[in-house]
């Protein structure tokens, strides 16, 4: 199955990039996502996804690609110590050193750590749990390392594959549909481990 982000100006695009959308009748997106499905998952096309499409507590893998540092040293793209800044050192002291081996195998080896570019390469960081939904604005919090990437870069969100966090049995399925809730939702979904905000934090009790 195919996602779409941000609709945007027809105008921005080629006659064949909007052509992929004719046919659902939908603007064309900034970005597109391919997400691996089974048959009974499908959803119709231009079909709307909320961020209750995942639940507090659950687990997901975060898809993103990693700033782009450019060209860059083994100091800062491998965390080398480098030459000492005096001693008989020349001009050498932020390189690397030696890098090949002695008689019949002297060359470089694959996988020697040197300098080149440095990010923009795309990860996926595992078993980030959801400890907030903001349903008002469909913004999900997550706890974990950093996620990959720049500030408003885009990110694709999916259900881990660590069998050990299986997918909570009550997630809506395929998806979440507005108008199929018995109920309307708080703005604010916590988890069981997330103090919420809006309460207080100490309670005292007057024994007079």
């Amino acid at each position: 199955m195919i996602v779409g982000a941000e609709s945007v100006d027809p105008q921005r695009f080629t006659k064949e990039y909007c052509g992929l959308f004719r046919e659902s009748g939908l603007m064309p997106k900034i970005k597109l996502t391919r997400f691996q499905i089974t048959p009974e998952a499908a959803l119709p096309p231009g079909t709307p996804l909320y961020a209750t499409h995942f639940q507090v507590g659950q687990h997901v893998d975060i898809v993103g690609k990693t700033i782009d540092r450019g060209f860059q040293g083994v100091m800062k793209r491998w965390g080398f110590h480098g030459m000492p800044a005096t001693h008989g050192v020349t001009k050498s002291h932020r390189r690397g050193g030696n890098t090949g081996g002695g008689g019949e195998k002297g060359r470089i080896w694959p996988g020697t750590k040197l300098p080149g570019h440095m990010g923009a390469q795309q990860i996926v960081v595992r078993a980030f749990k959801i400890v907030r939904i903001n349903t008002k604005f469909n913004i999900i919090y997550v706890k974990g390392p950093n996620i990959p990437g720049e500030t408003n870069s885009f990110v694709s969100i999916r259900d881990t594959k660590i069998p050990t966090y299986p997918k909570p049995i009550s997630s809506p399925f395929p998806t979440y549909y507005p108008g199929e809730a018995t109920q309307p939702l708080p703005d604010d979904i916590f988890d069981s481990t997330m103090h919420n905000y809006e309460e207080p934090t100490i309670l005292y009790e007057d024994k007079r």
